[in-house]
């Protein structure tokens, strides 16, 4: 399969980010199932990790063969192999017709799984059907596929865009180069203040403008500020600028840069339009580079692209 979508490639980041604590619950019964020793097992997965969680070269097969059988007879286990095998079929289209009524019980289960996992399996079993990868009688619901609700990411961004300092304010209404500063830091205060950090139609300018201006660029002041009042407004009315499409193509480094305090709640709001916004980042595509061949890599790829950390609390 030669699948580089943005969309894809976050679910299948999303599902491998759990697969370490998975493997290492259920890595006996995982030996167990494969037919391997402890040690086999060991080396089997970490050439997987290699190969980004594929199963393409011999050593894996094993694990191939004990997941899906785990995942057929729903035997200890069973989210591990969901996961590890839903990671696989998105980057490889490997067909397991056998698995059928195992992505059925995956889904069925989806209100079970904590909720950053829940979400990851829920957004790659949409992912992969639809792209034609497997079939579900009864699809991942919209709840199951956000990681957490609108309101309290919310709240966290506007304790940012209200701690902004009068300094970054005043740097914030200049942003226009210098133009309309009092009309500016008027509206804005206006925003923070009364409208819980929502623009309104009517500001599409005073202050839209500056506060636009001041979060395309990282080093400025009130950067963070201005990004959480943009992205609180994209919450309330959808993200029908397409602000954050290139946004996080631009600056997806620097806010995984930021301080923790204000990057796991403006990570957790690009997430919440990923998981919710259908045309979210749907034209965009992850590039990838080679890594030195190795006996375990014969073929290996490397994502050159950043997709959105998982945030567990905020």
């Amino acid at each position: 399969m030669d699948d580089h979508s943005f969309r894809t490639w976050q679910a299948i980041t999303d599902l491998t980010h759990h697969a370490g604590p998975l493997i290492t619950r259920h890595f006996r019964a995982l030996a167990a199932a494969c037919g391997l020793t402890p040690q086999q097992a060991g080396a089997a997965v970490r050439a997987l990790r290699n190969d980004y969680f594929r199963f393409q070269s011999d050593q894996t097969l094993a694990l191939l063969d004990g997941l899906e059988k785990i995942a057929r007879t729903g035997a200890e286990g069973f989210d591990l192999a969901i996961t590890l095998l839903l990671a696989d079929r998105l980057q490889t289209g490997r067909a397991a017709a056998r698995l059928s009524e195992a992505w059925q019980i995956a889904a069925t289960r989806l209100p079970n799984q904590p909720d950053t996992r829940r979400a990851a399996m829920a957004n790659g079993l949409r992912r992969a059907l639809q792209l034609g990868l497997i079939k579900l009688r009864n699809p991942p619901a919209d709840a199951d596929c956000k990681t957490r609700d609108a309101a309290p990411i919310a709240e966290h961004l506007l304790r940012i865009a209200r701690s902004m300092r009068p300094d970054e304010l005043q740097a914030v209404a200049g942003a226009d180069y210098g133009m309309d500063v009092d009309r500016h830091g008027a509206a804005l205060r206006e925003v923070i203040a009364h409208q819980d950090g929502v623009l309104l139609s009517e500001q599409s300018w005073y202050p839209s403008e500056v506060i636009e201006l001041t979060a395309h660029v990282a080093s400025a002041p009130g950067f963070e500020g201005c990004t959480a009042i943009l992205l609180l407004t994209a919450f309330r009315q959808g993200d029908q600028q397409g602000w954050f499409d290139f946004r996080w193509e631009l600056l997806s480094r620097a806010y995984c840069s930021l301080r923790p305090s204000t990057r796991d709640p403006i990570l957790a709001a690009i997430r919440y339009l990923y998981e919710t916004d259908p045309d979210f980042l749907t034209l965009s595509t992850v590039g990838f580079s080679p890594r030195p061949r190795t006996a375990e890599s014969p073929d290996p790829v490397q994502p050159t692209a950043v997709t959105i950390p998982v945030v567990d609390s905020l």
